[in-house]
């Protein structure tokens, strides 16, 4: 059940970014675990941009109005992630930390980092379908229940 409603989270975050809503990673390697997942949008690094907070997040508000934060689990992350949903809500915009909440929920006991995300998605699948034979998991109707 982990794997379905996981997967229902990163449908939900591909569906985001292809409506042209910037994404806030800390790095370059959780840009290529989602990129891995198929998510394919405007990735805004926190780490290594030469850019302050307030900067990052004046950038990601001239992107779109509705901006999701996606950093790390760990306390950093969670710090980085308070202090930007502050800095987007100054500017008026709103800070998506939704999404981030979701997969915590699911991965917390596992997982600490974004850049892990694609192979713990591979270890619950294989848990949840051992023999790799396909369920024809239906996207639509359970994430819509979920």
């Amino acid at each position: 059940m982990s794997f379905k409603k996981l997967s229902c989270i990163i449908e939900e975050l591909k569906i985001c970014a292809e409506q042209g809503m910037p994404i806030l990673i800390e790095g370059k390697k959780d840009e290529n675990a989602l990129k891995k997942l198929g998510i394919n949008g405007t990735f805004i690094k926190v780490s290594g941009s030469g850019l302050k907070l307030f900067e990052i997040a004046e950038k990601s508000v001239k992107l779109s109005s509705k901006v999701i934060i996606l950093t790390d689990f760990d306390k950093k992350g969670e710090q980085l992630a308070k202090r930007l949903a502050g800095d987007i809500q100054s500017l008026g915009s709103y800070p998506n930390l939704e999404i981030r909440r979701k997969i915590m929920g699911i991965t917390r006991k596992f997982i600490k980092d974004i850049e892990s995300l694609p192979r713990h998605m591979e270890q619950l699948e294989l848990e949840e379908k051992p023999d790799g034979v396909s369920d024809n998991f239906d996207h639509q109707r359970f994430c819509v229940r979920y």
